[in-house]
């Protein structure tokens, strides 16, 4: 099989590449590893602090082990929302055009950066949280909440697509969900959501996320 490393932002992403994202690409012959949280700051007795990124050195310095790995494919998952001001490109990507386009420069220059041929880069367009606008009525039905599903559909149409939805404070998918749902937890409903969702769902609202996977479907021998 082929092995994969995976470098996720924080904990709902490590869930997510446990509880769906491994069990899916075993049926391709594509072994995913442990996921690696990103180590955020590091102390002199040891351990340290995870998820979330502050600066650019942050990620480059989370790859060099997972490079050293000769033998295995590297991916990412880190939120386009929210990157860090001196990642490679960003300061272009933030201006006005299309997103999925903006997005996809930003990973060519994010593997320009890494220099390394078995590196897979990916950014979630914009956030987790968009791909939970995949299934309005899941998300209502998790939830319990008269007309939840309703609200998500406008915000969806508003953006013109779940990845779509952008960097305002106040817009971005997460703030989204958190103004709707006053319960939610990212690290244990954003999960449990997704499962519930599903991967065909989400693959045919988010084609940015569809893309990502077809590639790491594709890494079988």
């Amino acid at each position: 099989m082929t092995r994969l490393l995976i470098l996720v932002e924080g904990q709902t992403e490590e869930i997510f590449v446990k509880q769906t994202l491994t069990p899916h690409l075993a049926q391709f012959g594509v072994c995913v590893q442990r996921p690696i949280v990103l180590w955020t700051k590091r102390v002199v007795s040891g351990g340290g602090y995870r998820g979330g990124v502050s600066n650019w050195n942050q990620i480059h310095t989370n790859l060099r082990p997972l490079i050293a790995d000769s033998d295995a494919w590297i991916t990412t998952i880190l939120d386009f929302y929210g990157l860090p001001g001196d990642f490679p490109g960003l300061r272009e990507a933030l201006s006005p055009g299309d997103a999925r386009q903006k997005v996809q420069a930003l990973q060519n220059r994010f593997a320009e950066a890494i220099n390394h041929r078995r590196l897979i880069p990916f950014l979630a367009l914009h956030e987790f949280e968009a791909w939970l606008f995949s299934a309005p009525d899941t998300v209502q039905a998790h939830f319990e909440l008269p007309q939840l599903a309703n609200c998500l559909r406008a915000a969806v149409v508003e953006a013109g697509a779940p990845e779509l939805m952008n960097h305002g404070l106040a817009t971005h998918p997460k703030a989204r969900l958190k103004g709707l749902i006053e319960t939610y937890k990212e690290t244990s409903d954003g999960p449990t959501l997704f499962a519930k969702i599903g991967l065909a769902a989400v693959r045919a609202e988010c084609p940015h996320f569809d893309a990502w996977l077809c590639q790491l479907e594709s890494l079988a021998p």
